[in-house]
């Protein structure tokens, strides 16, 4: 590949833009900027090529992966509870004890829906295949809707708490965090 220094605006735009687009798609865990992906993600100047190739401006290191995954945070979360958040209720809704009683196949239980204030606006979780219905509490015993009633994340250990009234339960999923990433250890569930 020739120097950054003899290609045209578009092309080093072009590579911005492709930089931009794997940050995006990098997953949540730290990694190290090397020089080369700083150069390549530094946007064209519009003075022309009056700046030396080399030595870019500087600019913080995390300002890519703010602007290109923080959107959808509730700005009352941590960039990392975000994340947690979801791997946690991701695996709750996943749970095969919970899987009995959602009964998926039967008419109006697909695609699975939750509800409930523990849960983050803008989440994007999937059950079989399908993208999860965040929505309202339900206003009756006989709608299929998960309330999740507490997220509680400390430190490396999670708990997730829920009902599911049409089925008459309740339920606890308890979570640890490990080099991993976030596992289910436990789920308790009970009839009322």
């Amino acid at each position: 590949m020739t120097g950054l220094k003899g290609s045209s605006r578009f092309e080093r735009s072009l590579l911005g833009l492709a930089a931009l687009a794997l940050a995006a798609c990098a997953t949540s865990q730290p990694h190290e900027h090397s020089p080369a992906a700083e150069t390549a993600a530094t946007p064209p100047d519009d003075h022309g090529d009056d700046q030396p190739d080399d030595k870019p401006p500087p600019k913080p290191l995390d300002n890519v992966r703010q602007s290109a995954g923080d959107a959808k945070r509730s700005d009352e979360a941590t960039p990392n509870q975000g994340d947690d958040t979801h791997a946690v209720l991701q695996l709750t809704i996943e749970d095969s004890e919970l899987d009995q009683y959602l009964k998926l196949g039967e008419p109006g239980r697909f695609p699975l829906k939750i509800a409930g204030s523990a849960v983050p606006q803008g989440i994007e979780l999937e059950k079989a295949t399908k993208p999860v219905v965040v929505t309202t509490p339900p206003t009756s015993k006989k709608d299929a809707v998960l309330v999740i009633t507490d997220i509680d994340i400390k430190g490396n250990e999670a708990s997730v708490s829920y009902r599911y009234d049409i089925e008459g339960i309740r339920g606890t999923a308890y979570l640890k965090k490990t080099p991993h990433g976030w596992e289910l250890t436990r789920s308790r569930i009970v009839e009322h």
